[in-house]
């Protein structure tokens, strides 16, 4: 059953409700087990002319826990000692906690049409793509970006819908921060390039780590650390997993990176787990250097 966001717009009324001495802890833990909400999700912001308010801290709510729940919601808070609930008693909101008050005989089918648009737009989601470039050759223009017309190329023949997500410098926190929001604008893949290598400057596998601590990494190839530039022992892709939406960490070379993306789009046909869809990723690209472990 999808989960309603409630967009800021927390706040219930409920109106036709007299209290005499009445703890207003217990009236908003009773509002919570109506909702099935945790207790402390909910408390009472004001009392005053027969209006009870309440604030749903929870920023997101179950639809099938507050769909046609005002009888539910009434009869629980009217249980409280203390309370009086007018026959007539109603509950209002400006948000989408309006739904409390929907028809009991229309809440199942609301419920199924819920869950319909909800596999609907999950199934949009899961097929947009954003494409992150890192880099400060890309940052500033010197340097065209072939790799977002490559991974176009390749996911569009396969389905998805690929946009670009912007060109990062190479910082971990700008880089996080970009797939962060990108996530948060409803891409259900993002691919990154660049930045997977051993030297100081690559960071984007630090990047992801900021937002999945265990995500899962493949060895392209290894270095001895302090041997010319390298300060890091290996050159590695990357699977994360950030809200929901997968995020693969490819490296910069368009050839590379061709590669990779065929990976990834049997991965995501195939719906691996991030370790496998990694492995399967790091084994395209390790295959461009027959006999080697990598590039060098």
């Amino acid at each position: 059953m999808p989960d309603l966001d409630l967009y800021g717009k927390t706040e219930v009324w409920v109106v036709g409700v007299v209290l005499d001495g009445a703890r207003l802890p217990d009236i908003a833990a009773a509002a919570a087990t109506a909702l099935s909400l945790e207790p402390d999700d909910v408390f009472v912001t004001d009392v005053r002319d027969r209006h009870l308010v309440l604030d749903v801290l929870a920023p997101r709510v179950d639809l099938a826990s507050v769909a046609g729940r005002e009888q539910e919601l009434l009869t629980s808070i009217g249980g409280v000692a203390g309370v009086a609930i007018d026959p007539d008693a109603t509950v209002h909101s400006w948000g989408v906690l309006g739904v409390l008050g929907a028809p009991r005989d229309q809440v199942e089918t609301m419920l199924e049409a819920a869950d319909d648009l909800a596999t609907r737009v999950q199934a949009y989601i899961a097929r947009r793509v954003a494409v992150v470039t890192t880099g400060p050759e890309l940052d500033d223009g010197r340097v065209h970006d072939t790799n977002l017309e490559t991974i176009r190329e390749v996911l569009e023949k396969a389905g998805f819908i690929v946009e670009p997500g912007g060109v990062v410098g190479d910082d971990e926190h700008a880089i996080a921060g970009r797939v962060g929001r990108l996530v948060a604008d409803g891409y259900g893949v993002i691919i990154t390039t660049g930045g997977v290598g051993a030297e100081d400057k690559d960071r984007t596998i630090e990047a992801l780590e900021l937002l999945d601590p265990s995500l899962s990494t493949a060895v392209l190839a290894t270095y001895e650390v302090g041997h010319g530039r390298h300060v890091k022992p290996h050159v590695r892709v990357a699977v994360a997993t950030v809200d929901g939406a997968l995020v693969f960490a490819l490296p910069g070379p368009t050839r590379e990176v061709r590669a990779g993306v065929a990976a990834v789009v049997a991965a995501l046909r195939d719906e691996e787990p991030p370790a496998a869809a990694v492995e399967a990723v790091a084994s395209a690209i390790r295959a461009l250097w027959p006999g080697s472990a990598g590039p060098r």
